[in-house]
């Protein structure tokens, strides 16, 4: 038997299942999407009901050629395997019901007919018997279905009778079976119409739309199918919400309601936009109980329908921007509770890590409408020893129980963490024996959720005002050109600019936001805890991803021609910009020297400045083939900053006009224009990179990064070092010390050439590449002079060690790795070598940007504007803008001030990794004492290995180490290369896998750890640690 055409006619059987067909014809001809109206069912009977009679005879020829075609497939492909005809049925079924959302009957009927028509029509008349019988019996509401199920069910037999074939009977009962579950899992669009015009009824223990029932009930659902106390209940929903007259309720629905809640039932409000996620509703529709005869519930549902067109209700849509759309009523049993009340999930204030709990006795109407005080109870659940201690156990009075609290706060933080992390107002009660919920909503003032889980690697630290204001239009705006092409038209309605924010000086991104594109894009419902609270994404649904595959394969065509349109805007941009920039700097260096020979400078400044001169001319000669050693951006070009000086001081400054500032200006908008293509290489080229391993399975320690510039220049420096060391020990014949290699290195010419030349071309990296307020390596010189003698002093036993090191690695990656290994690593290495491009490229421009404004504020300071440096990264880009193009001279300085001592302040506050809303939470001191109690920290393991060492804090890469240092760093970029080099191991607060730190840490075997929470904060200078690189511990020794 021809297996592989057998798989293959399945495989397209099942594909040909999965194309939602009728909610395609439905939302063509009719404008409906069938999986958000009536049960959701995408059906042929939902298209005629839903979508008018032309959507629904559409939909059933094209499901009839759906059924018809498999069936047809196999009888031509596999002529002598009959039964193989019917099979295909199985999977085809299966994928209109899994991911298009069809009971597929329509498919599997006209499938048999055309397998055999005998066996068809005798299983029809098997149903219409079934049909006439039950009506009989049970009425005609119920009728139909048993007919239904009767004909699936005798379709096994009919081709027993008339085939005679086990195979047959078997895939016939396959069949059979798989149709007689889906009837009995979905629901009845049919029996939906034939309700009274005016309603719907759905049962709590259904899966509910929230546009047809409202949010309330569709979250009690919800939980109720989570497995939450919640009362049982029904939702009756009028067909329409245009109608503003009282519903016609008929004594038989009353009836029916009354039957399945038997004695007391309370009436409650579900109303669109009542309870979700951007406003509450709350008090402006009815809710009424208790209620006990026929009349007083029909009179109590058409109150709690009228609710909703209120002159109350009505201003409160229009003032909150929401539409008018229509009131489902829930109708419930009525408890007597001993004690009820309401409870947050999050102090409602601030977000803060405390579940607030207000209570009284009776009924929980009394809290919600603030007819009485509360009990008002806060417990901080960062720190469960507060219910062992400070509640009183074994309390008779039931508002401070120990037991109740404990299961309320459990049930609370369980029903958060049930909603993906939102937070959640929660009315509940207890009736002696259990606490049920009555309803559960967001807390709309702790909307947004903001989460520092991306934004800690994209821009950490404390972030002054002018950074900010470059970097958050740039980032959001690539995001959002990359949201773009996945979502086309759909991305209309969202505003990408609010992507990001500062908080407390520190970047978050928008997890709301980011949360709802997620599942535009189909992908896993444990997105917004993936950035809450960095858990795993699992694995898309495949009935939402398909409907955004041509969206996601734009995406990956885009992916793919990254390498070559990164190449032809190299050529075409951004060596030409960067050129430019290095042109204008040299003329503007020509200037200078030019107006110093005026002004009359004394001869050792003018001998100096040729002595520099005659440096920088050397070292040129150098530089061309020391470039293509390392892989520098531009190997037949002199370095790009060997022309360059730093912006000039007030003193020197020649003009007090604003034709010069105009210039400069121009040059930074210039700039700014020539980042915004290359922030989009730099923020799609990682991600590819991501993806492209682990597809294919690359290790980190399979890719040379030999060419990323933090590598690169470690490595130059080491050589340097080298250098240093063999020239100091050729003239000392002994052990050098560091005063003795800091002589050398002064007194040795071509040393200071390779040094200048190092500084020339790796200059422009500085601590945080994002920011531009901090100082890159080219404007403190004196710093990594310090380090190269360092460096040097244990440099003989280093480099000798890291020499093998190297070699076994270069063998390792080239010898060790079998041929599919390499076939997969070369999928990658590529991806990664032009990924260290583009992070060149867009540092170097972000310098050019950095040095831009310095010269922009030299200018200031002359003109009495600014009174010192680092004063113009206070004020924000288009501050700076209307200051110079308004040509007047302004005062900057309470500005300046006010927002320097905010940034100091929050520099050495405790930043939360989430923000609910739009407020920092109180700092609880409390919370971080407990965790400094915690001897063993969890974090990403980064780089194995064990080590012990004594705890050196570094919020600054100018920081010293010293011996057996362990380096507790708050993030790593490539400018913490040359310090991380001389740690034992690496603690960082932010960063994964894949950060530069880790890397870094791999390439020279050093054990890393990052995520590491608040470790510069919990961990003091001079503690003992271990840091366990294989499982990502950090574990305090003392």
């Amino acid at each position: 038997m021809p297996w592989g055409t057998i798989a293959l006619l399945l495989a397209g059987s099942f594909g040909l299942g999965c194309l939602p067909l009728t909610g395609w014809i439905a939302r063509a001809i009719a404008g409906k999407d069938l999986s958000v109206t009536g049960t959701g069912n995408v059906g042929v009977s939902a298209a005629f009901i839903h979508g008018g009679k032309i959507a629904g005879i559409a939909a059933v020829l094209a499901e009839i050629a759906r059924g018809i075609v498999p069936v047809l497939a196999a009888r031509i492909c596999l002529p002598d395997a009959p039964a193989i005809a019917i099979a295909l049925l199985i999977p085809l079924v299966a994928g209109r019901y899994a991911i298009a959302r069809g009971g597929g009957v329509t498919n599997a009927v006209w499938g048999v007919l055309a397998f055999s028509p005998p066996v068809a029509v005798a299983s029809g008349i098997s149903g219409l018997l079934g049909w006439y019988l039950a009506g009989s019996w049970w009425g005609a509401g119920r009728s139909r279905l048993f007919a239904s199920r009767l004909g699936c069910l005798s379709t096994p037999l009919w081709v027993w009778v008339f085939r005679q074939s086990v195979t047959e009977f078997l895939a016939a009962a396959g069949l059979a079976g798989l149709l007689l579950a889906i009837n009995l899992i979905q629901g009845d669009d049919m029996a939906l119409s034939r309700l009274d015009k005016s309603e719907q009824l759905f049962s709590l223990d259904d899966a509910l739309n929230a546009k047809v029932c409202g949010d309330k009930a569709a979250r009690l659902s919800q939980l109720k199918r989570a497995g939450f106390n919640v009362l049982p209940g029904l939702v009756l929903s009028p067909k329409s919400g245009s109608d503003r007259q009282a519903l016609s309720i008929s004594n038989e629905l009353i009836q029916n309601l009354k039957s399945k809640i038997q004695n007391r039932a309370i009436v409650r409000s579900s109303a669109a936009g009542e309870d979700g996620n951007i406003s509450s509703a709350a008090g402006q529709y009815q809710s009424i109980g208790p209620v006990f005869t026929d009349t007083e519930l029909a009179d109590a549902i058409n109150c709690c329908y009228r609710s909703y067109w209120t002159a109350e209700a009505v201003a409160y849509r229009r003032q909150r921007q929401l539409p008018d759309a229509q009131m489902a009523v829930l109708i419930q049993p009525y408890i007597d509770s001993e004690i009820a009340g309401v409870a947050f999930t999050r102090n409602p204030l601030d977000g803060g890590s405390q579940v607030i709990v207000e209570a009284v006795t009776g009924g929980a109407e009394a809290v919600v409408g603030g007819q009485v005080t509360p009990v008002h109870l806060e417990i901080d659940f960062s720190q469960p020893e507060v219910l062992e201690n400070d509640l009183v156990p074994g309390s008779k009075d039931p508002i401070t129980s120990k037991e109740i609290l404990a299961e309320l706060v459990k049930v609370a933080r369980a029903i958060e963490d049930f909603f993906h992390g939102i937070p959640q107002d929660i009315e509940w009660s207890w009736d002696g024996e259990k606490l049920w919920i009555l309803q559960s909503r967001p807390i709309t003032n702790l909307q947004p959720i903001w989460t520092r889980t991306i934004a800690a690697e994209v821009i950490p630290g404390a972030i002054v005002p002018l950074t900010w204001s470059i970097n958050r239009p740039l980032t959001c705006g690539v995001w959002g050109e990359i949201f773009q092409i996945v979502l086309g038209d759909r991305a209309n309605n969202l505003n990408f600019n609010e992507t990001a924010t500062l908080l407390g000086s520190h970047a978050y991104f928008n997890a709301t936001l980011l949360g709802e594109i997620f599942r535009m894009m189909g992908l896993p419902e444990q997105g917004l805890e993936f950035l809450v609270r960095g858990q795993k994404m699992g694995k898309p649904p495949l009935g939402k991803v398909l409907p955004n595959l041509p969206g996601l394969w734009r995406l990956v065509q885009r992916e793919r021609a990254l390498n070559a349109e990164f190449k032809v805007d190299r050529t075409a941009i951004f060596l030409p910009a960067l050129q430019s920039l290095e042109k204008e700097e040299g003329r503007r260096k020509k200037e200078e020297g030019r107006r110093r020979k005026e002004e009359g400078r004394s001869e050792r400044e003018e001998g100096r400045g040729e002595r520099e001169e005659g440096i920088e001319e050397k070292a040129e000669g150098k530089g061309e083939r020391e470039e293509r050693q390392e892989g520098i951006l531009m190997p037949d070009a002199q370095p790009f900053m060997s022309n360059y000086q730093l912006p000039i001081t007030d003193s020197q400054f020649p003009i007090t006009n604003y034709e010069y500032l105009l210039e400069l200006l121009e040059r930074a908008e210039q700039i700014q224009e020539w980042l915004k293509p290359i922030t989009y290489y730099n923020i799609l080229g990682p991600i590819g990179l991501a993806i492209r391993k682990a597809m294919f399975r690359v290790s980190d320690e399979w890719l040379d990064n030999n060419s990323a510039p933090e590598i690169a220049s470690v490595r130059a420096l080491q050589r340097l070092a080298q250098k240093l060391h063999q020239t100091a020990v050729l003239q000392f014949q002994e052990a050098v010390s560091a005063a003795e290699l800091t002589r050398v290195f002064a007194e040795t010419p071509a040393l200071e050439v390779e040094f200048l030349q190092w500084l020339d071309c790796y200059g422009y990296l500085s601590e945080v590449g994002t920011d531009i307020a901090v100082p890159t390596w080219r404007e403190q010189p004196e710093i990594y002079q310090r380090l190269l003698v360092n460096m040097a002093l244990e440099e003989g036993r280093r480099q000798k060690e890291e020499g093998r090191r190297n070699e076994d690695l270069v063998k390792s990656r080239e010898l060790g790795l079998n041929f599919w290994q390499k076939w997969r690593l070369n999928k990658c290495q590529e991806r990664a070598r032009v990924k260290s491009e583009i992070s060149e490229i867009y540092a170097r421009l972000l310098a050019h940007l950095r040095w831009t404004f310095l010269a922009v504020e030299a200018c200031g300071l002359s003109m009495g504007i600014f009174e010192e440096a680092g004063d113009i990264f206070y004020l924000e880009f288009s501050e700076i803008k209307d200051w110079i193009r308004s040509g007047v001279n302004v005062s900057f300085q309470d500005t300046i001030k006010e927002r320097r001592e905010r940034l100091e302040f929050d520099r050495t506050r405790s930043i939360p990794p989430v923000v609910y809303g739009n407020l920092l939470p109180n700092t609880q001191k409390t919370s971080l004492e407990l965790a400094t109690t915690t001897s063993v920290m969890q974090g990403i393991p980064a780089s194995i290995g064990i080590v012990e060492g004594v705890v050196k804090i570094c919020r600054s890469a100018t920081v010293e180490l010293g011996e057996n240092a362990i380096a507790i760093v708050p993030y790593t970029d490539a400018g913490w290369a040359p310090l991380l080099l001389g740690a034992r191991a690496i603690v960082a607060e932010v960063g994964g896998q894949l950060s530069h730190g880790a890397i870094i840490a791999r390439e020279y075997k050093i054990p890393a750890v990052m995520n590491v929470t608040e470790a510069t904060t919990r961990l003091q200078d001079g503690q003992k640690v271990r840091v366990d690189g294989y499982l990502g511990t950090v574990e305090l020794l003392e």
